[in-house]
């Protein structure tokens, strides 16, 4: 799909359900490496996800100090 075409109708569809398939079957994807891989914004794939009653995961990396705690 080319990058500056606005998604409407079936097109945003099959869209939204292919990077929620990718986004679902590899928790190693963030949705950071699918607005990447996609040529989208990182709100529009979430938008997206969202849309397709996708459960988001949590950041990952160290929260609030914890890497630091020894």
């Amino acid at each position: 799909m080319p990058r500056s075409k606005p998604l409407i109708g079936e097109d945003r569809e099959r869209f939204r359900e292919s990077v929620s398939v990718v986004y679902k079957s590899d928790p190693d994807v963030s949705i950071r490496d699918i607005s990447e891989w996609t040529g989208r914004s990182f709100g529009f794939i979430r938008a997206m996800l969202v849309e397709a009653g996708v459960e988001l995961r949590s950041r990952g990396g160290a929260h609030c100090g914890k890497a630091l705690e020894t």
